[in-house]
């Protein structure tokens, strides 16, 4: 047997499973919505429709089908609509498979696996080294921690204080050590090797999506040329794809009770496809090598500064979602690194008091479980989202009486901003660069 995928194809695929678990997940009511834009840029609804349902299909499609030239850009173009309809929140395997789709549109095919092999050894020395702080190694909020308190509790296992101290650093150690060895000769196949392991461990405990994406570059970092081909026995990639997808289904735990059949379904084909990735990569990697053409030395830089000036836009709190710092523990305010750091201004946040009436055109342009959670006392909203709120609310003749909020320490939590003048306290449209929803308490869990 035999077949082939390109790059971007196999990218554009991958970011669609992202989006075909959520709408499994949370169907598909939330379609159209888009109170909370990325980009701060509100979409009409049908815009909002296209580029959340459609782009991406089209994407896969028009990858597949459209090799010429003069029509390269057009599947990153549907994946930048796609980007732009997204609701919430940017995940950072969604940024990852963005970023990578635009990085290969724009160069050579002797420069894709040198592309992919960058973006891997950025992402996984940086998620490594911005969890090296106290917050996440050493104390009970560690992200790592909680992630994995709760997936054992999830299983009924007995949680030991002793082994979840460790969780933290050995999470370090396996990141460093996978980006590590991409940058030693000789180490790719090792480092696939561990990032199987640990992204399988990421897939079970609920992110299988993040771990599909990592691993279609994985596959594109050992092609040599800008076809992915998989020729002979295809049986050892359905047999990987049978035994992690029943590893999936029995360890597989994202909610608490009983799963229903649509969930074990979902956890099945989750881990099934990602089986059938790891298994291709493996295959692509025996004896090959990530091709080194005389123009990949400006490559390996070009992407090196980019990780710099992205690490750099994380410590000094300029950004802390879709950075690559994954359970990193950094919080936009609060008792964290990033708070101890931070050199420019904190993103702004706002209580959100929910209306005496609340009217059904409202709920049917924002989500009734988000208005929830937005409205809930213990939680302050972003200022981007904060302002979109509030102006559909004024097309309903309500308000969300937005409240300017900052952090006093002594009560360890936001309490109103008395001091800042009324001209500057309403909320601004704002790229959501820092989370939609986050805890008052600056002593609360937050899994950033």
């Amino acid at each position: 047997m035999h077949f082939q995928v390109t790059p971007v194809a196999l990218l554009a695929a991958s970011l669609l499973f992202h989006q075909i678990n959520r709408y499994w997940e949370y169907g598909l009511s939330g379609v159209g919505h888009h109170y909370a834009p990325i980009f701060a840029i509100r979409l009409p609804r049908m815009a909002a429709i296209f580029g959340q349902s459609a782009a991406l299909p089209l994407a896969v499609l028009t990858a597949l089908t459209m090799h010429s030239p003069g029509t390269r850009f057009i599947p990153f173009a549907l994946v930048a609509c796609w980007v732009l309809a997204t609701n919430r929140r940017l995940s950072n395997h969604s940024w990852l498979g963005t970023v990578a789709i635009a990085a290969i549109s724009c160069t050579s095919p002797d420069l894709h696996a040198v592309v992919a092999h960058d973006l891997l050894a950025g992402v996984y020395l940086t998620a490594a080294l911005l969890k090296v702080n106290d917050e996440h190694l050493l104390t009970e909020r560690s992200a790592s921690r909680v992630v994995t308190a709760h997936y054992l509790g999830l299983l009924g296992w007995p949680l030991r204080p002793r082994i979840l101290r460790t969780v933290p650093f050995t999470v370090v150690l396996f990141e460093f050590a996978v980006g590590a060895l991409l940058l030693v000769p000789g180490g790719d196949r090792w480092s696939l090797w561990l990032a199987i392991l640990m992204h399988l461990a990421f897939g079970v405990s609920g992110n299988f999506p993040f771990s599909v994406v990592a691993m279609a570059l994985w596959v594109t970092m050992f092609s040599s040329s800008d076809r992915i081909e998989v020729s002979g026995d295809l049986g050892s990639v359905g047999c990987a794809a049978l035994l992690v997808g029943v590893v999936a289904l029995l360890l597989g735990r994202s909610a608490a009770g009983p799963r229903s059949g649509r969930w074990l379904a979902k956890d099945y084909w989750e881990g099934a496809v990602y089986g059938a990735m790891g298994a291709v990569a493996l295959s692509l990697s025996r004896g090959a090598a990530v091709p080194a053409p005389q123009r990949s030395q400006l490559t390996h830089w070009l992407f090196v500064l980019a990780f710099v000036v992205n690490f750099l836009l994380v410590v000094t709190g300029v950004k802390l979602e879709w950075s690559f710092a994954m359970f990193t523990s950094l919080r936009p305010f609060g008792r964290s690194w990033l708070e101890r750091h931070r050199l420019a201004k904190r993103p702004r946040y706002y209580r959100l008091t929910l209306p005496a009436r609340v009217p059904k055109s409202l709920l049917r342009e924002i989500d009734p479980v988000f208005v929830y959670l937005a409205t809930r006392p213990e939680n302050v909203v972003h200022e981007g989202v904060a302002y979109h709120l509030e102006t559909e609310a004024r097309k309903c003749h309500v308000s969300f009486s937005p409240t300017l909020m900052t952090d006093a320490p002594a009560v360890r939590e936001l309490v109103p901003d008395a001091g800042a003048p009324p001209c500057h306290t309403s909320p601004r449209p704002r790229v959501l660069a820092h989370p939609a929803i986050a805890p008052k308490s600056l002593d609360q869990h937050y899994l950033g």
